[in-house]
């Protein structure tokens, strides 16, 4: 096997289903899992879990391209299934991508700077191929001055905001379109934008990782190292292997690594650039304070996909022993059906966990605490952005929600 654990610590179901679901997900040579896959394929195998669990942890065109050269052992149906899924996945990609061009030049035009990144960046830096990774919308980096110039563009091309988490009546909606503060109270950092037509979804970031989160990576020379990937036979720009290292680390800890796809990037990244600087990776994760983050990630990727570290790595990675038990309570999250929620407060928790150092512990949780949202906005929807009275509003509510959910609690 690929892996180095035993699955049956940590779910007693579908068992055959997620040792298929590893091995198809792994970089390791086609040759070693086609070897692995014909012994796995001779026991009774439900089809309909394997492709359910394909499409939730997003990795179906690794499991179709590691399945096609045996797809005689596989039932019609469930093949017919995922050559479909493929395809249709392989397209949406193609269209993003051709998208993706577009909107940079008119971006270029209009001499805003921006980044692509994720989606078909990543798939072309870390898999060598667009139709290898499942991603469902394009991802847009520009500076903060720059925001209100590309919303613009976007709009020009007859995309709409997309208002998330809140409700709001017709006249806060206008509120909230028309300011040019409503950005300091979106929590992830980015204005999502759907078209009408073609449904395509593109996010305008102005930070890669939210500022609540405490880990930032846009540093002052930032956007003069960027290198560059080819999509559709066009140059794009995109951040080197080593900040793409540290972006996956970044958003696979913040989402709690619930999803394989997370994983496999970051094991397909590492086995698709064997000149990574990882001296460079060490100082900037001690500089950073996120050597547990990056331990964590690198450790998943080499017990779950088999990916190999350098020594010096390994030996990083056994100086943490925390390490041994945050693995058991990922697996968990990640072999299991989700039971937990933001609003239980696990995520929050294991954010807490995976930080080393308790002086970035207390930042994080002040951020979270006091960072304003669109919820906070809500509750005084003005045009304008006066910081100080969102800066109390937000800790207000937090206290009031949870002392409202303690009295329900209570009454049950």
């Amino acid at each position: 096997m690929l892996y180095q654990i035993n699955l049956e610590q940590f779910t007693k179901t579908h068992l055959r289903e997620l040792e298929i679901l590893l091995t198809c997900a792994s970089p390791q040579p086609e040759s070693e899992k086609i070897d692995l896959l014909k012994s796995l394929l001779q026991n009774p195998i439900n089809w309909q879990i394997l492709l359910k669990l394909a499409n939730r942890h997003r990795v179906m065109p690794l499991v179709y391209t590691s399945l096609n050269p045996l797809s005689e052992s596989i039932p019609p149906a469930a093949f017919k299934q995922l050559t479909l899924d493929f395809r249709l996945n392989s397209r949406h990609n193609l269209l993003l991508s051709g998208e993706l061009l577009k909107l940079l030049l008119l971006l270029d035009k209009e001499g805003i700077k921006s980044l692509p990144f994720k989606g078909a960046t990543l798939a072309a830096l870390a898999y060598g191929n667009c139709s290898l990774r499942q991603f469902s919308d394009l991802d847009i980096l520009i500076r903060e001055k720059d925001i209100e110039k590309a919303k613009a563009v976007l709009l020009s091309q007859g995309y709409r905001m997309k208002i998330e988490r809140i409700q709001l009546t017709s006249e806060q909606e206008e509120t909230f379109l028309r300011s040019r503060d409503i950005y300091h109270f979106v929590r992830e950092a980015a204005y999502p934008f759907v078209h009408p037509q073609s449904h395509l979804v593109i996010e305008l970031h102005w930070a890669i990782m939210p500022k609540y989160f405490s880990f930032c990576l846009e540093t002052e020379d930032f956007w003069e190292t960027l290198e560059s990937v080819s999509i559709s036979g066009q140059e794009v720009p995109t951040l080197s292997p080593e900040r793409t290292l540290f972006a996956l680390i970044g958003h696979g800890t913040k989402d709690c690594w619930r999803q394989l796809s997370r994983i496999a990037d970051i094991a397909y990244l590492i086995r698709n650039h064997p000149q990574l600087n990882w001296d460079q990776i060490l100082q900037q994760a001690q500089h950073h304070r996120v050597q547990r983050m990056l331990g964590l990630g690198l450790s998943l990727a080499s017990e779950l996909l088999g990916i190999d570290l350098p020594e010096n790595i390994q030996q990083q990675l056994s100086r943490d022993p925390s390490l041994k038990t945050l693995l058991p309570g990922v697996y968990q999250q990640l072999f299991e059906p989700p039971v937990s929620s933001i609003s239980d407060g696990t995520q929050t928790r294991f954010h807490l966990q995976v930080r080393e150092h308790i002086g970035d512990r207390l930042n994080y949780f002040f951020q979270v605490a006091t960072t304003p949202t669109t919820s906070d906005w809500l509750m005084l929807p003005l045009a304008e952005f006066p910081q100080l009275p969102y800066y109390f509003l937000r800790p207000y509510r937090l206290v009031r929600e949870q002392i409202v959910k303690a009295l329900e609690k209570h009454r049950n």
